[in-house]
């Protein structure tokens, strides 16, 4: 497998944080947003960490992913042609969606389109799940389309509550997130 299409996935060593009080998770995910923080994965006994910075907006999604050194060492880029990714060999990888994408260079699925709505506390429309809530209605875990996702710790941006930490798991797959900027961004930005 190579080690940076692996990079995607790693595991973090992050400090734990308590969770913040203070504004509720918004009904619905924001349209457009901008996120940069820290990424760990492990799958089976391999585990790798990193950076990433993400650009979501409703037809495209930009993301990267860096060493502990900074360097970009793969791209995604999600839009209406499909999904393409450049590793840190300048190889270049597409398929119609992520999830094919990953499912044939990994061996399992990466749910970008879930991801999306995750990220921001949110359950992926139009799919069933099941979610334990805190005292301000936050997810702290949110089961979905074969996904446990636990939310550890939360904060206020522009007065919305967005994670701050969360762990997706799946089968032999752990990814952790630690979300340490946010950007909100209107339609019309």
């Amino acid at each position: 497998m190579p080690a940076s299409i692996f990079f995607i996935f790693g595991l973090a060593g992050c400090a734990t944080l308590a969770p913040e009080a203070g504004a509720p998770v918004a009904t619905q995910a924001p349209r457009i947003f901008d996120l940069s923080g820290r990424i760990a994965v492990k799958y089976r006994d391999q585990s790798s960490s990193g950076s990433l910075r993400w650009q979501h907006r409703p037809a495209r999604d930009n993301i990267s992913l860096l060493s502990p050194l900074g360097q970009t060492v793969t791209q995604i880029t999600r839009d209406a042609e499909g999904v393409t990714l450049i590793d840190q060999a300048h190889k270049v990888h597409h398929a119609a969606d992520t999830e094919t994408l990953t499912q044939d260079l990994l061996g399992w699925r990466l749910p970008l389109s879930g991801l999306s709505y995750w990220v921001v506390g949110q359950p992926a429309p139009s799919l069933p799940y099941q979610a334990d809530r805190d005292a301000q209605q936050r997810p702290t875990l949110l089961v979905q389309d074969g996904w446990r996702v636990n939310y550890s710790a939360w904060q206020t941006v522009d007065g919305q509550g967005l994670p701050r930490k969360m762990t997706l798991q799946r089968d032999d797959l752990e990814i952790r997130l630690v979300m340490d900027q946010w950007t909100l961004k209107t339609v019309a930005q």
